[in-house]
């Protein structure tokens, strides 16, 4: 799971790239590996938005890291 820990706000994960390797739930961070992908290793890269709040700005933040599939 990818997590904006300090995040203010409402949070939405996205997948920038390896979304033909893995999906997001745009809610939680849930990663999951989607089904006949080959084994080797991939890299994901996940963007995450927070909307903030009145005393707090909207945030972005992207992370990349990397799957091994066996």
């Amino acid at each position: 799971m990818f997590r904006a820990s300090k995040a203010i706000g409402k949070k939405r994960y996205f997948i920038v790239k390896g979304s033909n390797v893995a999906s997001i739930n745009k809610s939680t961070g849930a990663v999951t590996i989607k089904k006949g992908v080959k084994k080797g290793t991939y890299d994901i890269t996940v963007k995450v938005t927070a909307q903030g709040d009145k005393n707090h700005e909207k945030g972005v933040v992207t992370g990349t890291f990397r799957i091994t599939v066996k």
